[in-house]
């Protein structure tokens, strides 16, 4: 009788591995992933990144770079990045264990929570009790980043959570609520108040008392401080005209539920690891969370064939359970196959990263060695408008050059009506270009694009300004000789 146990152990054991593929990596393997993660360091200038990999419940890490490059300290599995947009999918585990746990419930109005939040759709104020708790997680509300995430306010004191929220009291929603997803960030700061109220805790506390300590997530953190006194908390850095530099951006802890919480690779595999089932040593209420967290809002159309759930981009058959993340100086990237029991998270100490990598280290799992390294959009547009900016000023120069030589020359020019409309027209343009720098958004361009989009403008309205005085000293000249 033992025998035949033994033999139908020994026959699930064989069966169950064949049902599943193999991610034992070879040298080969491993040496590929090595050089696609230097190669992205050294192409994208960032200076650091750390990624984990769970395969078949082995986890393997890998970094290149530093974690601050001044101080030489190397990147590590233990570095400590800023999560960006993959906070969201703690902030989403913590208020549906809220709702678990019977204090609140996802259908409730926001309202019930936050009496005195309002927002308004083509200038009237909405009724807030069509407006769920659901309708900030799916990002559904009608808040979105093209239209309120401009004006978060900066701040590290105790109430900036309060404040991010109230600076949203009133705003015009860019649809009305529940008609479509539409991605915006402050939809997670709305629930991450929410979390405060119902938990008389501040969210960072209860953040860290009721999900990070149960599931034992020991390198997580939502104080920055904390993060600091560990040594490990990497420099982020920002690239602009072909260099990197370190960047120490603004305090947002209003934002901290949808944007700043901090870790390391090596918690990020054993949160993939609870995502997955994988991980059993949490709560048995978590279980029940994490089945939720995964599931998208499929009353409003896709978007790209993804669902947004509690915090992830996931598809219909949840086969694919992902999310990118971007701060002014870090960036992030989680993807999740469950069905072929993988996940990957890339952490960065830069956002000039192109997060596509990750799906290329899937390549590589699956045995296609041969892969490379694609710079990202924003690098792309850092190179183009660096490049342009360089030529635009060249060009004012040689114009104002030409202009000084005209004038010192004295060359007769006559003044036709034909020079008057195009010195005109270049007067208006400069001038347009002019009140057009004056009138950006300097700040938040300053804090969250490449100065590049700024040097460009200007150096256009210098050269504009420079053709237009090297076409007007034809008039000067003329008139001189008279």
């Amino acid at each position: 009788m033992k025998k035949i146990i033994v033999f139908m152990i020994a026959l699930l054991i064989l069966f169950t591995g064949f049902a599943t593929p193999s991610y034992a990596l070879s040298d080969s393997q491993s040496d590929s992933i090595q050089t696609l993660l230097d190669d992205a360091s050294r192409i994208s200038g960032v200076p650091g990144m750390s990624i984990s990999i769970l395969a078949n419940n082995e986890v393997l890490y890998f970094s290149s770079g530093y974690a601050d490059r001044e101080k030489g300290l190397s990147a590590s599995e233990n570095t400590l990045y800023e999560l960006a947009s993959v906070s969201k999918a703690f902030t989403g585990m913590g208020i549906l264990l809220m709702e678990e746990q019977g204090l609140l419930s996802m259908s409730d109005p926001v309202q019930k929570y936050l009496p005195w939040f309002t927002l308004k759709y083509q200038g009237k104020h909405v009724d807030m009790q069509s407006i769920t708790l659901n309708n900030f997680l799916h990002h559904t509300s009608g808040l979105t980043n093209g239209s309120h995430s401009q004006n978060i306010p900066q701040g590290n004191t105790p109430d900036m959570l309060q404040k991010t929220v109230e600076m949203l009291v009133d705003s015009e929603l860019s649809f009305y609520s529940g008609e479509q997803y539409t991605y915006g960030t402050v939809n997670y700061d709305v629930l991450g108040l929410v979390i405060e109220i119902v938990s008389r805790q501040s969210y960072e506390d209860f953040m860290r008392e009721q999900v990070f300590q149960p599931l034992g997530l020991h390198q997580t953190y939502v104080y920055k401080e904390d993060a600091q006194a560990t040594g490990q908390l990497a420099q982020g850095y920002r690239s602009s005209f072909f260099m990197t530099t370190p960047y120490n951006a603004p305090d947002y802890s209003g934002n901290k539920p949808a944007g700043y919480i901090i870790s390391c690779t090596k918690d990020m595999a054993r949160w993939m690891g609870i995502q997955m089932g994988i991980v059993q040593d949490i709560p048995e209420i978590f279980h029940t969370v994490i089945e939720k967290s995964h599931q998208g809002d499929m009353s409003v159309p896709a978007v790209n064939e993804m669902y947004y759930a509690a915090g992830w981009s996931v598809n219909a058959n949840q086969t694919i359970i992902e999310h990118p993340g971007g701060n002014p100086n870090f960036g992030t990237e989680v993807v999740i196959q469950p069905n072929e029991r993988i996940a990957i998270s890339l952490l960065t100490n830069g956002e000039n990263i192109n997060r596509s990598m990750v799906l290329k280290i899937k390549d590589i799992l699956d045995g296609n060695l041969t892969q490379s390294y694609g710079i990202s959009g924003t690098q792309l547009l850092d190179i183009i408008l660096s490049s342009t900016t360089i030529i635009l000023c060249l060009l004012a120069v040689l114009f104002f050059l030409l202009g000084l030589r005209r004038r010192k020359t004295n060359e007769r020019q006559p003044m036709t009506k034909k020079r008057i409309i195009v010195t005109a027209i270049l007067l208006f343009a400069t001038i347009v270009q002019c009140i057009l720098c004056c009138a950006l958004d300097w700040s938040t361009i300053l804090i969250w694009r490449t100065y590049s989009v700024l040097t460009t403008l200007i150096s256009s309205a210098l050269l504009t300004a420079s053709i237009t005085w090297f076409v007007y000293t034809h008039r000067y000249n003329a008139s001189l000789r008279k």
